[in-house]
């Protein structure tokens, strides 16, 4: 690896950039637990990602619906069989 880059070459792309505005991340600020976030913090650590990577997931697959609650379901299905 250099020392150092010679970067006076390189040219700037012609027109806009282009972004998709529903990809972007939007910087939010967030109060949990401290055991929470050792808990989350340790788990990203041992996956090998980054912790805030591993709340957007969590976060991402709980609104998508493949993240449930054991105990929901069982109510949705009592509740369909009182129908």
């Amino acid at each position: 690896m250099k020392r150092e880059y010679n970067l006076s070459k390189l040219k700037k792309r012609p027109g806009k950039v282009k972004t998709d505005p529903d990809a972007a991340k939007i910087p939010i600020s967030i109060r949990l637990d401290g055991g929470v976030l050792a808990d989350l913090r340790s788990e990203a650590e041992r996956l090998g990602i980054p912790y805030q990577t591993l709340i957007s997931s969590v976060l991402h697959r709980y609104i998508k619906g493949e993240l449930v609650d054991p105990k929901a379901i069982d109510l949705r299905l009592i509740i369909a069989r009182a129908s």
